[in-house]
């Protein structure tokens, strides 16, 4: 069992122009065939990543036979239009949690009354994270100062709060270590999502005084993103989070198509592969840290 402890639901539906009834129904019927086809105690079959095929994207509408329903999804609402849409899916499906916070993208069109309902729906009983919440240089770089001012006073909001906190740190490498080690984040729970960074930023995050936990995307599949295998083999396999990011960034061999939570199992392999351990270990003890930090 796994969960997608990341995700955009709505912005897959925009994306894919499928709906989340549908997926999760194919995502489900997949599963159960699955299931039923299985000759093995193995709890997913294992994908191929082995081929130089496998590294280009792939086009084929053929089923994909790693393709799987995850236990549970953490919706991400962190555009001040969407938060709403946020509240509607979390309370639509049993198996959908919430995480509310403000994107460091948007940070030019948030208000002050964006902020304070930030801070009412963390209240929210399906709510179990702040975030995502951060710094993003790489599209931002023109507006440090108030990323960095609003990252700042998220990041009190959702200390305030007592739920986990979800960061969002690209290319600010600096000034995310100045401001997380000036906040109080003794025995606070950290998800750093879609960990794109360098060996060395990891292991300065791991650092930090609080409970960090480090997500992978399909992105650790790429050809190109030997730093975040690199840095994937610095991460202990108890503070590993699998998470798709989805709609973006599908995983090898899907590359350039449209993300979804069921692609995990591509990220999952390539993780079991770098850190050498059975893949349905990885998923027993990433299943355990996503309790660990989220409480789900």
């Amino acid at each position: 069992m796994f969960i997608d402890s990341h995700c955009h639901l709505d912005a897959y539906e925009e994306y894919s122009g499928e709906t989340l009834d549908a997926l999760f129904a194919r995502l489900q019927a997949a599963t159960d065939a699955a299931r039923l086809n299985s000759t093995n105690s193995a709890a997913f079959p294992i994908p191929d990543l082995s081929s130089q095929k496998s590294w280009s994207s792939s086009k084929s509408n053929t089923p994909d036979p790693n393709i799987r329903m995850p236990e549970a999804f953490i919706h991400v609402a962190c555009d001040p239009k969407d938060l709403d849409k946020g509240v509607e899916l979390i309370e639509k499906y049993s198996f959908v949690y919430g995480a509310f916070g403000i994107h460091p993208e948007y940070v030019s069109v948030t208000t002050p009354d964006d902020e304070a309902r930030i801070a009412g729906l963390l209240k929210h009983p399906k709510c179990v994270a702040c975030g995502e919440i951060g710094l993003d240089y790489h599209y931002g770089a023109d507006k440090k100062i108030d990323q960095c001012k609003l990252f700042e006073r998220q990041l009190s909001i959702g200390i305030d709060s007592g739920k986990p906190l979800v960061f969002h740190l690209r290319e600010a490498d600096e000034d995310a270590l100045a401001i997380l080690r000036n906040a109080n984040l003794h025995d606070r729970n950290i998800h750093v999502h879609c960990f794109t960074g360098s060996p060395e930023f990891v292991e300065e995050l791991l650092s930090l005084d609080a409970n960090v936990f480090i997500g992978f995307t399909g992105i650790v599949t790429f050809k190109s993103a030997q730093n975040v295998r690199d840095a994937a083999m610095l991460v202990p396999y108890n503070q590993i989070l699998l998470e798709t990011d989805s709609p973006y960034m599908a995983p090898v061999p899907h590359r350039g198509k449209t993300c979804h939570s069921g692609f995990i199992p591509y990220t999952a392999q390539m993780l079991s592969d770098i850190k050498k351990i059975p893949v349905d270990e990885l998923y027993r003890q990433c299943r355990e840290n996503t309790r660990q930090c989220y409480g789900i």
